[in-house]
């Protein structure tokens, strides 16, 4: 399984860009099967920045319900729109999922964690394999499901976690109970030489949409 996503920073106030991010996000999903979630950055991430999300099976899948878009002029016309929003380019990515099952979209008010650390060239295999130990152990501590996944473009050698909890409260309850695991921070101790130094990102965002 494969997860698109489109990342976008905002200028401006937020009650413009919020109000034309819904609306893309409605005309997307009415116009093609992505199933397209609304995530916005809480912490990590520059202010404004909102992420378009959907698992698709395969970049073919992908393609074809994109395409239908592409081919929409009415889609084209909510882009337009928001020109003078957006002064910088968004960014698309495709994660491929390692550990994790596929479940259906978590609902609006959800909030998730997202991890990223790049492992050494010669040392991709054995960082897989400690990302999806960690994330088995972090999931058997606080009772939440953590996906582990790998770029398939971009920065080579990125893996993610991503952990999704129902609310904020679910949230903290989950970061005081793995940060006061003593196996957790032993697990922590063992990636030396396995990660680049200073590659490690933690962000936290909500759906919205």
């Amino acid at each position: 399984m494969l997860l698109f996503s489109r990342v976008v920073t905002f200028t401006g106030s937020p009650r413009r860009w919020m109000s034309w991010a819904n609306e893309v996000t409605g005309y997307a999903n009415e116009h093609s099967d992505l199933g397209v979630a609304l995530w916005s950055a809480d912490f990590g991430y520059p202010l404004g920045t909102v992420a378009w999300s959907c698992a698709t099976e395969s970049q073919v899948a992908l393609a074809a319900e994109t395409a239908k878009l592409l081919a929409d002029d009415g889609y084209f016309d909510l882009l337009e729109q928001a020109e003078d929003l957006i002064t910088e380019p968004g960014e698309d990515l495709l994660r491929e999922l390692v550990h994790g099952e596929r479940n259906e979209p978590p609902p609006v008010g959800s909030v998730a964690t997202i991890t990223t650390a790049t492992a050494v060239a010669d040392r991709t295999i054995d960082a897989v394999g400690w990302a999806v130990d960690v994330a088995q152990h972090v999931t058997n501590v606080t009772g939440n499901p953590v996906s582990v996944w790998t770029n398939v473009y971009g920065q080579f050698g990125q893996i993610t976690w991503i952990g999704v909890v129902p609310d904020l409260a679910g949230l903290e309850a989950s970061r005081v109970a793995i940060n006061s695991d003593a196996d957790y921070l032993a697990k922590l101790a063992g990636t030396k030489d396995v990660f680049l130094p200073g590659s490690g990102h933690f962000a936290q965002v909500s759906r919205i949409v």
